[in-house]
């Protein structure tokens, strides 16, 4: 049925397997110093398992200075970047696929922070607009520097075993800024006429053809329009005439294929494209090149179904079908066509959550998440789900998409699953996302997972009310509880009660029919927004009321962007920064909150969308009746498709399966079985940050201390030459950084002890600072050159394996996260510790009580710092659980010589024993300590 699409085809003498293209995007899974992580490796070999004949992944730099696009991104721009990348390629090409790199330099599409705080550099002084960055231009020698990094990164490049490259001159980055006359206003060689704008991208294609030879391929991803009149820019900017004249003089350059895009930041609704645009909008343009070159074309356009690309193929508008946020939807795109499953597919509906995510975790150093497919970027986390083979039975109550999601996932695994839900058809929230204009695609959500109950067997029942004893008469081993949120309404509002007063549930669903109206829609988020457009197609005249100074501040600005420029067409009206007061029946009385000054507005309806709050009703009468229950989705917290996705995936993959996960957080049920100013002069050894999850800090981290704005992680190992209170010892302690209020510290978690001095280490660490320390751990630390390795060892298990190479930082953070130390230089910072008893009572029994945040100030002076490029595992067991803070990448480390002075300890606040306890008792016992003995 899809013949075209599994074609193969060649891009130069470069075979490529089938027609399918995953286009470059951002995954924010490298390594800080531009290496590919295990988890980017994995996620892009899923996507060659899944079908991609050719994969070209995200954005590369080729400068490191000025040319950082991403926190974490890959990188070309030394020797030591090409064994990682082979690893890569090595990956992909295993499963038949091929891979091209797309070099890449942002220009003025990129913010300071990213650049150490220097202003951004393009072609001419002329900020985004969009960004809104200090900008300088470049001098001509470094145009010329930046065509030999080019050059260079795509011989690095052709040595890792990658197949071709792709110079990224779309979306409004370096090498555009270069060919456009909106952006380019130089008057040196590079600039002025179009020979001059071609110049830079013209030496760098001739540089890389001379370097990498006639074989290696070259092709170029390029803007063929800029669409800048739609901001109002009336100069000369990149329309599709002269895309298509660039892309001619590209071939005559010698390039072998070209990659066709459009737009710029600016612009960005044209690159990224929200739910509005229908697949295959960019035909013509595409087309339009296709009938101006003889090379190969490749193209994305918002393509999400097989029957889609097929068809422009067959219809000669390009080579090669690419697609990207369609292969984050579904790994299993292409395998899935191939095989005739097309139902299967998870189809992207174009909510831009990823790029929204990808731009909200980056500082974390988080990956980006899918509203639909929970599994994004976290393929080897994950792994493959573990089959029951119990027989277990599971009730979900709520078919909305976290329901939906936990169900698919129990069925996959073999459980028995019903599904109840009281409306009449599968979807929850979705049956009033897709009812605003121009969202009908987000149907798809519901139609996949029906396909998957009838294809997984799960039991759908619909139009019931699930009521505690009906749910019982399943007799089912666990309850997954997805019954969403209800409407937030404000009571204590007079009139919010009144006859012509409505929800957005009562408005979407129909069961309010407001026409040629004049509505109030209190709330000026998206759903607010999109509830108003609604409104305006039964020609109703809105008004759009918040207490926010802006529409939508925490949505994607391009689904705020779209939405709002049509309701601009609709005459909507804004009352931006006033408080709801009264409703009447014939109007509104509005208040500026910080003038006090009211003002009415005569309405005929008003329309709530002030958000939601979780319904949890049901949960205390299953708990009753002693059912394991799990609550998922909006029923934990109220938010967007995605976090409910992935909490109903993580439920299902978890529930049932028996396996004991050592943690740094006990039980408060384990409990009933539970049986410290000093010198640390001349350590030596090594000290190690990395990035972790967020969510395994906040897990971990014991109240009131909170976790710090980056998830960072500390592991130091050490051998502490002249202790003042024992004999030397060795010392490993991994920490994380932490708040109280405003001040910052480090936590530590586990610390464990060797050597001969340890045990009276521990003794003083814990009698004198409440420190945790463990005793019993082998330590080996050696130099050898410029290389450290360092392992730690402890009751067979080697927690640590460090190797760092000497020479220079993973990333430049590490020097300021370290405070910038130096040989005979002093710093100073903070730990916090929790202070606890054990006491019996009258009766002997013994209770935890003096519960206690202590804080000490250290003072370090330094010997030496020497930079490395760190490489680290960490393992855990059931005493000491170190891998329960993964490495998403590392900082940095270095190796060190210094002396270690604590100055004081001093009380910062009583606690709770019992709120702090079941965070600490890990850190200092082991399971012996809870009666867990046996040992053979």
């Amino acid at each position: 049925m899809f013949n075209k699409l599994f074609e193969p085809g060649k891009i130069g003498k470069v075979g490529i397997k089938n027609r399918l293209v995953m286009s470059p995007m951002g995954c924010g899974l490298a390594n800080l110093d531009g290496t590919p992580s295990e988890d980017m490796i994995a996620f892009y070999e899923a996507r060659a398992i899944g079908g991609a004949g050719l994969i070209i992944p995200e954005i590369t730099r080729v400068n490191d200075v000025h040319g950082a696009g991403l926190m974490r991104q890959l990188s070309v721009t030394k020797n030591r970047h090409i064994e990682p990348l082979s690893k890569l390629a090595e990956a992909v090409h295993k499963h038949g696929s091929k891979i091209f790199i797309q070099l890449h330099h942002p220009g003025r599409e990129t913010v300071s922070a990213l650049l150490g705080g220097q202003p951004v550099v393009a072609p001419s002084p002329i900020p985004c607009k969009y960004l809104k960055q200090e900008t300088r231009e470049l001098k001509t020698e470094e145009v010329k520097e930046l065509i030999s990094q080019f050059i260079d990164g795509a011989v690095r490049v052709q040595k890792a075993g990658c197949d071709g490259v792709e110079l990224h001159a779309a979306h409004g980055y370096l090498l555009q800024q270069f060919l456009s006359p909106y952006t380019n206003k130089r008057e040196d060689e590079y600039g002025g006429s179009f020979e001059n704008r071609l110049r830079m991208i013209q030496e760098i294609i001739v540089g890389i053809r001379k370097a990498c030879g006639p074989d290696f391929p070259i092709g170029v991803r390029l803007s063929v329009e800029e669409f800048l009149e739609k901001t109002g820019v009336t100069e000369e900017y990149i329309h599709i005439q002269d895309g298509i004249k660039i892309a001619m003089a590209l071939e005559e350059i010698g390039i072998d294929f070209i990659d066709v895009s459009c737009g710029l930041y600016e612009t960005g609704i044209t690159s990224v494209e929200p739910i509005s645009f229908p697949q295959g909008w960019r035909r013509d343009m595409i087309m339009a090149v296709k009938n101006h070159v003889n090379i190969p074309v490749i193209g994305v356009s918002a393509i999400k179904e097989p029957t889609v690309a097929e068809k422009f193929l067959e219809d000669g508008v390009e080579d090669f079908v690419s697609m990207g946020r369609t292969w984050l939807a579904d790994e299993n795109w292409g395998k899935k066509v191939q095989e005739g499953r097309e139902k299967e597919i998870r189809r992207c509906v174009s909510c831009l959550r990823c790029f929204e995510s990808l731009n909200q975790y980056n500082a974390a150093g988080l990956p980006p998440e899918c509203s639909l497919n929970p599994r994004l970027a976290k393929e080897r986390r994950y792994g493959d789900l573990i089959h029951d083979t119990k027989g277990h039975t599971a009730v979900v109550v709520g078919g909305g998409p976290a329901g939906m999601c936990a169900a698919q996932t129990l069925a996959s695994r073999g459980v028995k699953v019903t599904l109840i839900d009281r409306q009449g058809e599968l979807g929850g929230t979705v049956n009033l996302a897709k009812k605003p204009p121009l969202k009908e695609r987000m149907q798809w959500i519901a139609e996949y997972y029906q396909n998957e109950f009838e294809r997984l067997g799960v039991e759908v029942k619909l139009n019931t009310e699930a009521t505690a004893d009906m749910i019982m008469s399943y007799k089912p081993d666990a309850v997954i509880v997805a019954t969403g949120s209800t409407s937030i309404i404000p009571n204590k509002i007079p009139g919010v009660h009144g006859n012509a007063v409505y929800t957005v549930e009562d408005v979407l669903t129909g069961e309010a029919v407001l026409q040629g109206k004049k509505v109030a829609v209190i709330g000026a988020g998206l759903t607010g927004l999109e509830t108003a457009e609604y409104l305006c197609t039964n020609e109703n005249q809105v008004v759009v009321i918040d207490m926010q100074e802006k529409v939508a501040p925490n949505a994607n600005h391009t689904n705020v962007a779209d939405v709002c420029g049509r309701l601009a067409k609709s005459d909507v009206q804004y009352m931006l920064g006033y408080a709801l007061k009264e409703i009447h029946e014939d109007c509104v009385i509005l208040e500026k909150p910080e003038e006090h000054m009211e003002e009415k507005v005569s309405v005929d309806a008003v329309v709530l969308s002030l958000g939601y709050r979780p319904d949890q009703s049901l949960v205390s009468e299953l708990e009753a009746k002693g059912v394991v229950v799990k609550l998922i989705g909006s029923a934990i917290q109220d938010g967007a498709i995605a976090p409910a996705v992935r909490t109903g995936y993580e439920v299902g993959r978890e529930l049932f399966v028996e396996k004991h996960i050592p943690s740094f957080r006990i039980r408060k049920e384990e409990l009933a079985n539970f049986g410290k100013v000093s010198l640390m002069d001349n350590q030596e050894g090594i000290y190690i940050s990395y990035l972790t999850d967020p969510a395994a800090i906040a897990r971990i981290l014991p109240p009131p201390l909170k976790p710090f704005s980056m998830p960072v992680v500390t592991l130091s190992v050490c051998h502490v030459n002249n202790p003042t209170f024992a004999d030397d010892y060795y010392e490993a302690i991994l920490g994380v950084y932490a708040t109280y209020g405003k001040t910052l510290g480090l936590y530590p978690v586990g610390l464990v002890l060797g050597g001969p001095g340890a045990e009276m280490a521990v003794q003083c660490g814990r009698d004198n600072g409440s420190i945790p320390k463990k005793l019993g751990a082998e330590f080996v630390i050696r130099r050898n050159g410029d290389t450290v390795t360092a392992g730690v060892t402890r009751r067979g298990t080697q927690l640590v394996e460090a190797t760092m190479k000497l020479g220079e930082y993973n990333s430049p953070l590490t020097a300021a996260l370290y405070q910038f130390p130096a040989a005979g230089k002093q710093t100073f910072g903070g730990g916090f510790y929790f202070h606890i008893d054990r006491e019996p009572d009258e009766e002997g029994v013994s209770h935890f009580k003096n519960a206690s945040l202590l804080m000490n100030q250290c003072e370090y002076n330094y010997q030496s710092w020497e930079p490395g490029l760190a490489a680290l595992n960490l393992k855990s067991s059931v005493d000491d659980p170190w891998a329960e803070l993964p490495i998403n990448t590392i900082i940095g480390g270095a190796y060190s010589k210094n002396s270690l002075l604590v100055h004081k300890l001093n009380l910062v606040e009583k606690l709770e024993a019992d709120e702090v306890v079941p965070y600490l008792l890990t850190g200092r016992y082991d399971r012996t300590a809870f009666m867990e003995t046996g040992r053979i």
